[in-house]
């Protein structure tokens, strides 16, 4: 029966045990430079744009 199958065959098999191997590209650069400076945008309109009862919380952090 081991013989049915030549042994480069086996071999792969073997190896698919331990999954699959995926090569993936990073994220390139524009792309995380618009998530980070999307995250800043929106902390900043948290801080200093929101409008909470007449003040934002800029000034309520501030006392």
């Amino acid at each position: 029966m081991s013989n049915l199958f030549r042994r480069e065959a086996i071999a792969r098999r073997s190896r698919a045990l331990y999954g699959e191997v995926r090569l993936r590209a990073p994220l390139p650069g524009w792309a995380v430079a618009a998530l980070v400076l999307g995250s800043l945008a929106v902390m900043a309109w948290i801080l200093f744009g929101l409008d909470v009862d007449g003040q934002t919380v800029w000034s309520w952090l501030r006392g």
